[in-house]
Parts: C-alpha cells; sequence; structure tokens
C-alpha cells in the first residue's frame, strides 16, 4: 500500500500541521522521513523523502529556504514540513515557489512535540510497507524512536548541532530529561566488548531505562558499539544515584555475561556540552584499562589528574622524552633477555628505596644492587641524583599513559 502526501493531511489534521503550498502535490508519494538542521542539506535529499525541520540554520536566508524547496523537487522529494518558530516573517517567495512546483509546504505547530508530529507519520511509513497490524504500532513508536535517539546522541557527539535553540527543540521532541543533566557511561570488560553490546543492545536499552523508570526518573538511553549511556536528570541523593549505578551495572553483567564498570559525569549544563563529556567518558575508561585500575564506578572528577597526565603523554615532545629517557632500557631489555626496565619501575614506585624495590620484585639484596649498577651503566647517570630521578620518575610516568 502506497502512503501519499494526503495521507499525511489527514493524519495531521488534529492541528500538528497545516498545508500553506503546494496542495497540487498531494499524490506525491512518500517512503522516508527525516528530521535534519544542517545548513546544506542536499547531500541528503533522497526520493519520496518527508523532511522535517525547524528551518533554525535558514531562519535568515530566504535564497538557503528557495534552494532548499528547488533541491527537494530536483530529487523529487514528497514534502517539507517546518516550524516557523524562528522566522519572523516567513517568504512568501518560498510559499508562491512551492505553489508554482507542486511540493506540498506543512507549517508545523509550534508547540507540537514528538508524538503529535513524528510517531503517526513512523507508524503509517512502516504500514505502508507491510500489512502491520494495528497492535502492532506502539511498538512500531518504540523502535523507531530508539532510532531517533541514537541519531540525535550522535549528532550531539559529533557537534553536528551547534546551535542552543536545535539542541533544545530535539531533545524536547524526544521528550529527553530536561537540563541539568548527568551521563552515566557503562563500558564491558572483555576484548570482544563491541560485539557483545552490539548483540544485545535493544535488550541492554531496555533494562537500563527500566531501571530508571521504576525510580521516576526522566531518561533517555543510548547504547552505542562502544558503551552504554544514560542520560538522566541530576535531583536525585547520592544514596538513590548509588544504588541506581550498582542495579545498571548488575543487570549489564547479566546481559551480557561479563564484567562492567561505570563512570558518572558531571552535570551539563547543555546539551552542547555532551560531545565534551563523551570524550572525557572514553577517556576514563581508557585509563582505567592501562592504569589497571579496580574501581567498579567511578565519578568523573576523580579522574582528572589521570586526563591530564594522558593528555600530556600525548604530546610529541614527551614521546621523543621517554624514547631519550627509557629507550635504552627498553633496547638492552630485549637484547639480553633482563628486566632492567622493570626494576626502575619499581625503585620509583617504591621512593627510591632500594629495600622495598627488591622486596617488591622478590629479589635478593646482591641481585637488586646489580641491576641498579646495571641502568646506571646504560643510562650513563647515577640513580643517586635527585633531579636524575626526577627525570625518570616522569618518564616512566607517561610511559604509563602513552601505551
Amino acid at each position: 500500500m502506497e502512503l501519499h502526501v494526503k495521507d499525511i493531511v489527514k493524519i495531521w489534521n488534529n492541528g500538528a500541521a497545516s498545508l500553506v503550498a503546494g496542495q497540487e502535490g498531494l499524490m506525491r508519494r512518500i517512503e522516508v522521513f527525516d528530521m535534519m538542521e544542517q545548513p546544506n542539506i542536499k547531500p541528503w535529499l533522497r526520493e519520496h523523502l518527508l523532511l522535517i525541520t525547524t528551518g533554525y540554520v535558514i531562519r535568515n536566508d530566504k535564497e538557503a529556504l528557495l534552494n532548499l524547496i528547488r533541491d527537494m523537487n530536483e530529487v523529487n522529494a514528497s514534502a517539507l514540513a517546518i516550524k516557523t518558530r524562528f522566522f519572523e516573517d516567513f517568504p512568501k517567495e518560498a510559499l508562491q515557489l512551492a505553489d508554482e512546483l507542486k511540493l506540498p509546504l506543512f507549517f508545523l505547530d509550534n508547540n507540537a512535540g514528538f508524538v503529535e508530529l513524528v510517531f503517526p507519520v513512523m507508524t503509517a511509513i512502516v504500514e505502508s510497507r507491510s500489512n502491520i497490524e494495528l497492535d502492532t504500532r506502539y511498538q512500531i513508536g518504540k523502535e523507531n524512536k530508539s532510532e531517533l535517539d541514537n541519531r540525535l546522541f550522535f549528532d550531539l557527539i559529533n557537534r553536528k548541532i551547534t546551535q542552543p535553540e536545535e539542541a533544545e527543540y530535539r531533545t524536547a521532541s524526544l521528550q529527553w530529561p530536561s537540563e541539568p543533566v548527568r551521563v552515566i557511561a557503562l563500558s564491558l570488560e572483555t576484548e570482544q566488548n563491541s560485539f557483545l553490546l552490539e548483540m544485545k543492545k535493544e535488550q541492554q536499552t531496555k533494562a537500563i531505562s527500566r531501571i530508571l523508570e521504576k525510580n521516576h526518573i526522566r531518561n533517555a538511553v543510548i547504547c552505542s558499539k562502544e558503551m552504554c549511556f544514560a542520560l538522566m536528570g541530576i535531583s536525585i541523593n547520592d544514596t538513590l544515584l548509588d544504588i541506581i549505578v550498582n542495579d545498571m551495572i548488575q543487570k549489564t553483567v547479566e546481559i551480557n555475561n561479563c564484567a562492567c564498570s561505570a563512570i558518572i559525569s558531571n552535570p551539563l549544563s547543555d546539551y552542547l556540552k555532551l560531545a565534551d563529556t563523551y570524550q572525557k567518558l572514553k577517556e576514563g575508561f581508557h585509563i582505567r584499562m592501562i592504569r589497571k585500575q579496580q574501581w567498579q564506578y567511578i565519578f568523573l572528577d576523580e579522574l582528572q589528574y589521570d586526563r591530564i597526565m594522558l593528555h600530556i603523554s600525548e604530546d610529541t615532545e614527551v614521546h621523543q622524552f621517554i624514547r631519550c629517557k627509557l629507550g635504552p632500557l627498553v633496547e638492552y631489555d630485549r637484547a639480553h633477555d633482563t628486566q632492567l626496565l622493570e626494576t626502575l619501575e619499581a625503585l620509583i614506585q617504591n621512593h627510591n628505596s632500594r629495600k622495598l624495590a627488591a622486596e617488591s620484585l622478590f629479589l635478593h639484596r646482591n641481585t637488586m644492587v646489580h641491576r641498579i649498577n646495571k641502568i646506571e651503566e646504560v643510562l650513563h647517570c647515577s640513580l643517586d641524583d635527585t633531579e636524575i630521578m626526577e627525570q625518570l620518575e616522569f618518564a616512566i610516568k607517561m610511559k604509563m599513559y602513552a601505551h
């Protein structure tokens, strides 16, 4: 069964939208819909597309709006549905052009939300592709909302959304929690974590969302190939937060049959800061791995020192410094099957106490003395020199983060 623009007119006849131009194009076929806010939408336009947009990025550019209508007609798109809240005066030329090209143009109700506008359209498109029974409509809506949640999340973390108004509109349309928000990130501790989380993504998303809903917390849950993210408000106490995070970890372990850890972000005052937070969360899990840390969950603030060290270690000059100071030991160990670098690391970790370093490595005192002498010989320095030891300690620390 084909879906046409005339069918969308009926779906939106509850006041969600009104047809203002292009009435002669009501028989244009609709196969897909999309919500886009990019300045240049043309590369993403396609045949039989119903485009829904706030028009924010072209609100002050009449020619861009006219070009959008021309481009849509050129690819035989279905219709344009636009909110006018950001337009002082919607260009009459756009209405005239839509009429001329017989491209249906809708004005969306500025107060209409996601449910009124998009869910009925999604359901109609899916039903037009196959004979879906009426009692499956709700499930269709839920599945498509999950897709839109994911798309919005990745638009935000990839900085494709730059205007606060667009972020506010799209998050509100999908009924995401109001700002300020907190992100709880979950990561699996297995080499196959991407595969496992991808295979059980739907089950994982529903389970985490259910935990939050059980506690009457508005949320949005997004599972990527790497991690699962739960976005929630910040108006809960620390005791409840602890319970929720532990429940999330336990449920994730049950679903994926492997260990899991979590990081709790700082509060975000607006969704445009999600990209920075996402990067910090990824760094946090990377630090846990390279430093072999054992926490089950942690607040992002507690990793600030580690993150600073990680950023310093990425500097090219720091890499050169590490090679200069430690490279000779690495080469000597490789050539002679020794553990001089490991011995130096133990010495530094034990605050230059040779006795404690020997005990940590289960070495006899004489063996430790021999290794210290060999390190000094290879590096052409004295380990009794305070400045030398400070430089070696810095190189050792940077090496841990640079791996």
